[in-house]
């Protein structure tokens, strides 16, 4: 048995105690590191190949045998949590990283390191619950399906992703959805490829039975280990095409609806709907990555009128598609593109879209201010963030003419990321909006956590205020708190002078809706009187 060469050494105990290099039937060929306090084996030039499969509990066994099946060369996994010693003697825990290079298709490489050095613990921590948990999960077990399915044929024909959904009538506590979630892990792949997508739905990826052996009923070992009854509905990745990317983009979108609990989306039905669904979404990714390559969308822009001056501060730029029949709406667009994760590609579009029309302006003679539309979750991206930083920076001669303004569809959880994002923008001297203040999930804990120079509040509160005394209330609290904390208001919806002529007697400071102008290709400055 040899050494591994240094320079790997050396890039191994980075992270890990113990680099092996396996053979395909898991024969160690080479180790170096902690052998003997690891493995409990010695290693020496003459050895025979020792199985490192003798060396694992079974569920070890099971998870490197599962993942293995997986690696291309092009891809890695981990970390899994296993356990190893030699036979009679008690097995330590210890995470693997597992890879194949590209040039050595016939072996495996292994990196094993005890948790402590990747900051983990074998204890189990206290059960946590609630969103920003939910979402978390969510967001690392898609990467993981990205990471482990994307042009890799291989894992494609080996794996199935399981949905799982409590039983109607089930209500889960937090330590029942613990339960559920460590049950489903000990079933996928690598032990780690299992998350709780929703308050009762999970899902996780996990090897395809054997030929010829009975096929797993989760729904049934889940009732007899947790005693609660579930739903579940297997997709086979192969029938799926999760290699394709726009495929996987698909999965995701549904496994999407599936936590919301959308229409259709039931596990009761998914299985029988797979090919539909997966495909209908593939169309639908395919028709918007159309508009990111094509540019097959167009800016309109909308007027922001001061309200106690009655000029045009600045202008909203709004998108519009040519929508394709299977999607019904603009929203519906934009709210697709975020699940799929493709609006932060679509927001840059967007954004050097409305940089070219400021430049084509100045040149013109005259650039207006402008407030481009960024989605919170692109702003979440740690990669879209560098970028627009970047641009940023490189137009700087354009910051009292462009504004980001902060759209979401769905509740932002991680607002302390969000919020040093919105820092390192405004340090670069751009201002930030905060769109539809007070609607669904943007309410005080927003302003709490964001810096941001104006906020707009959303027009369900002023749609009614005239009649309504209990919006004029909120808008009344609303427009006090901001005035405290020293940040512009501006109001959505104003379709009439007496909502225009209320808001500017409340203090609102800017108004943005039909009364003042519609969306328009160009940017018309409307003549304003009340």
């Amino acid at each position: 048995m040899n050494k591994v060469p240094g320079r790997f050494l050396g890039y191994a105990f980075c992270v890990g105690d113990l680099l092996l290099e396996l053979d395909l039937d898991f024969g160690i060929m080479n180790a170096d590191g902690a052998v003997r306090s690891t493995l409990g084996i010695q290693v020496g030039a003459d050895d025979d190949p020792c199985d490192f499969l003798s060396l694992l509990t079974e569920r070890g066994r099971g998870i490197i045998q599962a993942s293995a099946k997986t690696l291309t060369g092009a891809n890695r996994l981990g970390p899994f949590n296993i356990h190893v010693g030699e036979n009679g003697s008690a097995k330590e825990q210890y995470v693997v990283f597992m890879a194949k290079l590209p040039h050595a298709p016939n072996r495996y490489y292994f990196v094993l390191s005890k948790p402590y050095r990747l900051g983990t613990n074998s204890a189990k921590s206290e059960p946590t619950t609630g969103p920003v948990r939910i979402e978390e999960n969510k967001t690392e077990f898609f990467s993981r399906l990205e990471g482990l399915f994307e042009g890799n044929a291989e894992a494609e024909e080996n794996m199935q992703v399981t949905f799982v959904g409590a039983a109607e009538g089930e209500v889960l506590d937090g330590r029942q959805q613990q339960e559920i979630e460590d049950y489903l892990n000990s079933f996928s792949l690598g032990g780690n490829h299992a998350a709780m997508l929703g308050d009762d739905r999970f899902a996780f990826v996990h090897e395809k039975d054997a030929d010829g052996a009975k096929k797993v009923d989760f729904a049934t070992e889940i009732k007899k280990a947790t005693g609660i009854q579930i739903d579940a509905a297997t997709v086979d990745a192969a029938e799926a095409k999760l290699s394709d990317q726009d495929s996987m983009r698909a999965m995701v979108f549904s496994l999407q609806q599936f936590a919301r609990k959308s229409e259709g989306y039931n596990a009761s039905e998914i299985e029988d709907k797979c090919a539909t669904l997966i495909g209908e979404n593939t169309e639908r990714v395919a028709a918007f990555r159309d508009v990111l390559e094509n540019g097959s969308f167009t800016l309109v822009y909308q007027p922001i009128v001061h309200l106690k001056k009655g000029t045009t501060h600045h202008f909203e730029a709004l998108t519009r598609f040519d929508l394709p029949s299977m999607i019904n709406s603009q929203w519906e667009m934009i709210r697709f593109a975020e699940d799929v994760g493709l609006i932060p590609e679509f927001d840059t579009a967007v954004m050097n879209r409305t940089i070219q029309k400021l430049r084509e302006l100045q040149r013109a003679g005259a650039a207006p201010g402008i407030a481009v539309n960024v989605s919170g979750r692109s702003l979440s991206d740690a990669e879209f963030l560098l970028d627009l930083v970047s641009v940023l920076k490189g137009n700087k001669d354009l910051k009292a003419h462009l504004a980001i303004e902060i759209t979401e569809s769905a509740q932002i959880h991680d607002l302390d990321t969000l919020g040093d994002a919105l820092k390192e923008i405004r340090a670069v001297g751009f201002k930030v909006y905060l769109d539809d203040f007070g609607a669904g999930a943007a309410g005080f804990q927003y302003l709490k956590k964001l810096k941001v120079d104006a906020l707009k509040i959303d027009g369900d509160y002023i749609r009614d205020a005239i009649t309504n005394k209990e919006d004029r209330a909120y808008l009344r609290s609303m427009v006090t708190l901001c005035q405290d904390l020293g940040i512009v208001t501006v109001g959505e919806w104003i379709e009439t002078k007496e909502h225009a002529v209320l808001l500017r007697d409340m203090g609102v400071d800017y108004g943005q809706g039909y009364y003042f102008g519609k969306p328009s290709a160009g940017l018309i400055v409307p003549r304003v009187n009340f």
